[in-house]
């Protein structure tokens, strides 16, 4: 695997959006990219090293952070899980 020097590594995080709309959670993220939405989960995407500082701000906006994954595949595939009943 190569390093991404210019472009820089990507950490998605998910988290439990309450039943808000994507309008709501976008409103409440504030410019931060919104990768995936659904009833449940969203997932945001940052830098991995503003990792820590998108999850302090999560917490503070009111939402609880579940995990963070450098790729949406691996995220989705936890939703898939947790919604048979399996992962959390």
């Amino acid at each position: 695997m190569v390093v991404r020097d210019k472009v820089g590594r990507k950490r998605y995080i998910l988290f439990f959006n309450e039943g808000k709309s994507k309008g709501e959670v976008i409103k409440a993220i504030k410019g931060a990219y919104l990768a995936y939405h659904s009833k449940i989960f969203s997932i945001v995407r940052c830098k991995h090293t503003e990792k820590d500082k998108m999850i302090e701000f999560l917490n503070k906006a009111g939402f609880k952070t579940v995990k963070t994954a450098g790729t949406i595949k691996k995220l989705k595939k936890y939703i898939n899980n947790f919604s048979q009943g399996g992962a959390m």
